[in-house]
Parts: C-alpha cells; structure tokens; sequence
C-alpha cells in the first residue's frame, strides 16, 4: 500500500530528525559542561568507549562537570543517521580541542553514537570515538 509506505517513511524522517537534534543538543552541552541535558539525554547504563578512567554516565558528567573533561570547541560534520527499529547508529567526523586530566588533544575523530529507543524516548547508549 502506497499509503503505508509514504507513512514509514515520513516517521523515519521525523525519528532521523529528531536524533539529529539530540546529537546538536549533546555536542553543545558537551562543550557548555551542562550536566542536565547531558543526564536527559544519556542512558543511565551508557557506556563511553574511549581510553578515559571511567566509561560510564556517571564518571562521564562528574569529569565534564568537574573540568576534568574540558572540550573546547567541537565541530561535527558529514553525519549519516541509520535506524533499525527501536535502535539508531548516527555516524560523523569530528574536529576537536579538548583537554582530559592536564592531557592536550586535537584530533580529528570518527564518531559512532548508538541510540536506544526506550518508552517512546530515544536516549543516548553508547559513544565510540576513534582518531583519524
């Protein structure tokens, strides 16, 4: 049914949409330290896969908060939203300044951020960024 179909895909695009604004809203209070949005938005059983001491939601905003984690500026570009069902994978290319524990670093990363859709709310479950 052409009707059915049309349907699915407008919902994909309001979904693709909306995962769209959640990673802007991230990234900014990511760089803002704004531990709320980032709360709001990550899973409690997020995981963070980078070589930080700690790789969980918790550990993740107390360092950001803290300044321990301090993101000076991030640009995020080329992002690609994939969605299967209840769970999304949104893909980019960062340029970033950022400072973890004294340590300096200004990289270029491919990003991989996983979405779950969770009681009609998509959250935020994982983060992989590797060096390019």
């Amino acid at each position: 049914m052409p009707g059915q179909q049309e349907a699915k895909a407008v919902s994909k695009i309001k979904v693709e949409q909306q995962l769209r604004e959640l990673n802007d809203e991230w990234v900014k209070a990511l760089v803002r330290r704004d531990a709320e949005t980032l709360g709001r938005i990550m899973a409690d059983d997020f995981v963070f896969a980078y070589p930080l001491e700690g790789d969980d939601k918790v550990q993740f905003i107390n360092d950001v908060v803290s300044g321990d984690l301090f993101v000076e500026y991030l640009n995020r570009e080329n992002i690609t939203v994939r969605i299967w069902g209840p769970t999304a994978v949104l893909t980019g290319r960062d340029s970033a300044k950022w400072n973890y524990k004294g340590r300096e670093f200004i990289a270029q990363y491919k990003i991989i951020h996983v979405y779950s859709q969770r009681n009609e709310i998509w959250q935020l479950v994982a983060v992989q960024a590797c060096p390019i």
